[in-house]
This record gives structure tokens, sequence and C-alpha cells, in this order.
């Protein structure tokens, strides 16, 4: 008997694609028969062939397995690009189909069994093993992420987002504990391989890599800058999420030291550690502020709103020394941030230097109508009382040891 002519590509399509009509147009008594009979075909055919395989796998060694599994990557290997991509066209459209006539039991049982396997796999890998794997997947991710669009990106952002919202939803307490303790350990095995390692990689690594590597970290750095500044300038539009917490209104007071607190912070007990220790920490009256700075202070003197218009330039008008520092201004858009590096040290001058312009502490070991006058004549006290400046140099006289 000459052997049965195999059907080209476009005859098998066209073959299926009459036998999906005929079963889009199937009963569905009659379309349940057909899948029971299916499954129980397909049953029939698993268990003989799980048998011929208990029966045949004794007899053969390791060594043939290997070599079998050789043979198959060969094969696959020199197989042309059209014979390639049909064979996985025509797997996929089979894996579909078994898909779609499973039940909802068999399904479960298949997931289970797929989640089972990795966990199987990664259970009985060694610790090299297992680095080299979370490495590679960094890897691969990074240059996944690195050929994305910008509509890509945000796609990906959403699903992820979704996703990690139901599996919090859904895990239990033990589950996020063994989560949590799994990324942990991940993460230290990978900073300590990246430490171990790193000055082995990169002397290794080929120009290609390199420059793949540089423009890796100058995307992802271009990328996170502007992300950065619209989150932080981003305008808080709704806050229906936010939890309101209403700690009351401060209008509860220590026994002790009479210290104003909130409602919400009273203890059981009523006695307060934040202000005074529960009455361990007694505190000495402060002093009264002296005259005219205290009625400058509460408004309750003529030049007092002139005065907080310009509080800073007579408070550096007055002052013994001057705050010097390496200020650091750097570049960036986010808001301002007042950076020292090095030591904070005070400037002052040489007390009894004769000189024609008195600074700081030199003001106080001159005549106080003299100071008054070297004030006023600073371009930097522009637009201050020359008659508050006497007086405030009068009280300072009066009042500060280091001044009279």
């Amino acid at each position: 008997m000459p052997p049965r002519r195999q059907l080209t590509y476009a005859e098998r399509e066209e073959k299926n694609r009459k036998q999906r009509e005929k079963r889009a147009q199937e009963e569905p008594e009659v379309k349940a028969k057909r899948l029971e009979e299916q499954r129980a075909r397909a049953q029939y055919v698993h268990d003989a062939k799980k048998q011929r395989f208990e029966i045949l796998l004794p007899a053969q060694t390791k060594e043939d397995r290997a070599n079998e599994a050789e043979r198959r990557r060969e094969g696959r290997a020199n197989e042309a690009g059209e014979v390639k991509q049909r064979r996985l066209r025509e797997q996929a459209q089979r894996q579909q189909a078994l898909r779609r006539e499973e039940n909802g039991e068999e399904k479960r049982a298949r997931l289970q069994e797929q989640a089972h396997r990795p966990q199987a796999l990664r259970s009985a890998e060694t610790d090299d093993e297992r680095v080299v794997r979370l490495m590679g997947a960094q890897f691969g991710q990074q240059a996944l992420r690195y050929q994305e669009t910008e509509e890509e990106r945000m796609s990906r952002a959403t699903v992820d987002r979704l996703r990690h919202q139901k599996r919090l939803a859904d895990e239990t307490r033990e589950e996020a504990e063994r989560l949590r303790e799994e990324r942990e350990e991940d993460e230290e095995l990978l900073r300590a391989m990246n430490a171990l390692e790193h000055a082995e990689i990169i002397p290794m690594e080929t120009e290609e890599e390199r420059t793949f590597r540089e423009e890796l970290l100058a995307t992802r750095n271009r990328v996170g800058v502007p992300r950065t500044h619209r989150a932080a300038c981003k305008t808080l539009t709704s806050e229906d999420r936010v939890p309101l917490h209403d700690c009351g209104e401060m209008t509860v007071t220590c026994g002790e030291c009479n210290a104003r607190h909130f409602k919400g912070e009273r203890p059981s007990d009523n006695k307060f550690t934040q202000c005074c220790a529960k009455g361990k920490v007694i505190l000495p009256p402060p002093k009264e502020c002296p005259q005219p700075l205290a009625k400058l202070l509460q408004n309750e003197n003529p030049k007092a709103k002139a005065f907080m218009m310009k509080i800073r330039n007579y408070n550096s008008a007055h002052a013994l020394a001057s705050l010097g520092a390496k200020i650091s201004s750097s570049p960036g858009r986010g808001p301002y941030c007042f950076r020292i590096h090095g030591q904070v040290y005070h400037n002052t001058t040489l007390v009894g230097l004769n000189t024609n312009n008195p600074r700081y502490a030199d003001l106080y070991f001159i005549d106080a109508a003299q100071a008054s006058e070297f004030r006023a004549h600073s371009t930097s006290n522009g637009g201050c009382c020359r008659n508050l400046m006497e007086e405030l140099d009068a009280m300072l006289r009066e009042k500060n040891p280091y001044a009279a």
C-alpha cells in the first residue's frame, strides 16, 4: 500500500477552516459528546504513551537520554527559517485548541502543575545557579525595557500596578512574609555577586557590551529625572484616598510644666513625656525679652511694621560675627536645599585693629554714636531707621555681656 500523500500547508489550513465552520454549527449536546470523546481518546493515548515510556525508561541510560536530547537540539538548530516558523505556529495552534477544550478543573490542574514545576527546579538549584539565573533575568529585563517605547512603558507600568494590587489583596499575611523574605534573599545574593564579580566583569566586557551598558545607564538617568520632576510637581487633585487623621485641638495642658498638647496625644496616665519627661525635667522660667525688642516683636511700637520688614538687616547689623561656609549649589529643578560642604565657621575682625570700616564685634569696642554712624552709612542697611539702630545698640550694650 503506497504511503499517504502529506497535505501542504495551504491544504491543512483549508481543512482546518472547514472543520471550524462545521463545529461552529454543532448543537450543544453534539459538541459536549464530541469533546467528551476527544478527552477520553486523549487520556487513552496519554496512558498508552506513559506505559511505553515506563517500559523504555529503565532500558535507557543517562547517556542515551542525553544523546537523544542532543539529536533533537541539532535537528531543530538545522531547521530552515520557514520550517521552524511553521512548526512553532502549528505547536501554538495545537496548544490553543487543547486549552479551549479543557474545562475549569483541567485548567486549574494545569496552572497548578505549571506553578509547581519552576518551584521544584528552583528548590533543587545551587546558590551559584540561582545567582546566574537572577542576573540573567535582570539583564534580560533591562534589555527589554531599553527597547520599549513610551507607550509600552506606560502600559507595562499600568499592568504591573494592577497586578500588584490584586496580588496584595489576595495574599495572606504568611504569604506576604514569605515573599518578602524571598525578595530580600534574592537582593542580597545579587548584591554580593555584583560586589565580588564587578572587578572581573568590567575588564572582561567587550567594547560593544560596554557601550550598551553606558547607553542603558544614561537612558535610565535621562528618563528618571523628568519622571521624578513631574511626580514632585504634580498637583494633588483628589484626596479621597488619603485617610484623615484628626488629633483634636491643642487644649490639653501638662500638669507638670503647663505645656500644651493635642487631645489625641493624651496618654492613659495623663502624664506627658515629650515636654518634661513626666516632671523630671525642670526648666527655669524664661527671662523677659528686653525693651524695645519686646514691643517691636509684639507690634506694640510705632516702628514695629518697619522693623519686621527689615528684621534681617537689623539682625545682621548688630551681629558679633558672620556665618561662613562652602555652599554647594547643585544643578537641578528640585526644591531649594541649603547644602554646606566642609566646616561651618564664623567671620569676625581683629579687636582693636585700626580700620576705616569696623564691622561685627569692632562696633562694640567703639563709641555707640560712632557705631550707629557706621551702621547707618552701610549700603546693606539701606531703608533702616537710624534711631531704631541706636535703641537696639543701647539695648545690646546693656543686656548682652559680650557687647557691654
